[in-house]
């Protein structure tokens, strides 16, 4: 019998439990990470692998934890000498009742945190992390994980969805290539090496300067402007004038706003301000128009948000185009189909919709609009990209492993 390589057997091993999915550095903006059903499949191979023989068990227990949510580390199911070799971590909030005793006393949980952070490093003394991508809800933790340089030095993510980002991240400089942060960020931005970074969500646009600092090599942005604020032309002027330093690079840029009255004239400028733009997001109160023929845009990116009368109070009843029926949601520019079709858009991704979760909830607009979309043959995709049809084929498979399992 021909045996392979030991060296061939490990490549075939880190391939059957790669996810690339939730690992892997993606540049286009996504919003919000927070699928993690691909990585715990991986995970469910992994551990099915171990069990086949001794060396295939020591080598893919090395591979243990590459994910690591830090609520886990609180519950005690994982253990905090496992941060070191994560390739992601989630510095996420639990509400649980163990994590409830503890809410009224911050300052004894930002300790135990520490405790846990320091106690990574027994035996060993300061080591480098291998952490490469953060999704940060919490301030205070991520400033503890960034009180020491070497724990942050292979970061290349971070997601950071609330407040201002600490100093130390700045103080330390991780190579980042991507960040999500709030405007009023951008000015301490100039202390990291942003020649680096090449995709960009800034949140709660405002008054900010957007101009402050310039990223050279950016090539995918999302912009959103702040949701209780007026709505001011100074912050729709502040955007064009931010896409004429950058749109020239752009593949990507998503302009989320809900408020900012945006005329047709603009939103041909946005056309020739990006000429190589491939995936892009409208505000709501946009209305399509056609690019140039010779544009590149492939994906359109869009609101699914509950009708309202002008008072923003009561429901407007507009009776759906196809079931004729008076759907409570409804999706942005669901009635320039046929001239988003003939503009060769053939992928629409509608924002915040994980089809997995509308096969047992009420949605009806969304399907509506599915089929509608289906009929100019463009594609309607979810926030991990995947069709309809993909995303049934994944969840029938899940279904039919868990009935197995019961």
């Amino acid at each position: 019998m021909i045996h392979l390589p030991v060296e061939i057997w490990r490549y075939i091993l880190r391939y059957a439990i790669d996810c690339p999915e939730f690992l892997y550095i993606d540049l286009v903006p996504k919003g919000r990470p927070t699928d993690e059903a691909t990585y715990w499949a991986s995970e469910r191979t992994r551990n099915a692998l171990r069990g086949v023989c001794s060396s295939w068990n020591r080598f893919l227990a090395t591979y243990c934890h590459r994910y690591i949510r830090i609520s886990d580390i609180f519950h005690d199911t994982v253990p905090p000498a496992s941060l070191p070799n994560a390739t992601r971590i989630r510095i996420d909030e639990c509400y649980c009742l163990h994590c409830n005793t503890f809410i009224n006393d911050h300052v004894g949980l930002i300790s135990r945190f520490e405790h846990y952070v320091n106690s990574a490093h027994t035996g060993t003394g300061a080591t480098t992390w291998r952490v490469e991508i953060v999704d940060a809800e919490m301030n205070d933790y991520l400033d503890v994980i960034a009180l020491e340089p070497s724990r942050i030095s292979n970061l290349r993510a971070l997601w950071h969805w609330r407040g201002d980002l600490p100093d130390n991240i700045f103080s330390a400089g991780p190579p980042l290539s991507i960040m999500g942060t709030c405007a009023d960020d951008l000015a301490k931005m100039k202390r990291l090496d942003i020649s680096k970074i090449k995709s960009i969500h800034i949140h709660d646009i405002n008054q900010t300067n957007l101009g402050v600092v310039h990223f050279p090599n950016l090539t995918h942005a999302c912009l959103e402007v702040d949701l209780t604020s007026q709505t001011s032309r100074n912050r729709v002027n502040q955007v064009f004038d931010w896409l004429e330093v950058h749109g020239k690079r752009l593949e990507t840029f998503y302009w989320i706003d809900y408020l900012s009255e945006i005329t047709n004239s603009e939103v041909d400028k946005i056309w020739s301000l990006c000429p190589h733009m491939r995936r892009l997001h409208l505000p709501l109160n946009a209305k399509w128009t056609s690019p140039p023929s010779s544009h590149t845009l492939q994906l359109l990116r869009v609101l699914s948000f509950e009708q309202l009368s002008p008072d923003g109070y009561s429901r407007l009843p507009v009776p759906c185009s196809l079931c004729n029926h008076s759907h409570a949601g409804v999706v942005q520019f669901s009635h320039y189909l046929p001239q988003i079709a003939a503009s060769g858009v053939g992928r629409i991704k509608i924002m915040a919709l994980a089809w997995h979760q509308m096969f047992e909830d009420d949605n009806e607009h969304i399907f509506c609009f599915w089929t509608q979309a289906k009929s100019h043959a463009i594609d309607v995709v979810d926030i991990s990209g995947l069709t309809f049809e993909l995303a049934l084929v994944a969840y029938l498979e899940e279904y039919k492993r868990r009935s197995v399992c019961k």
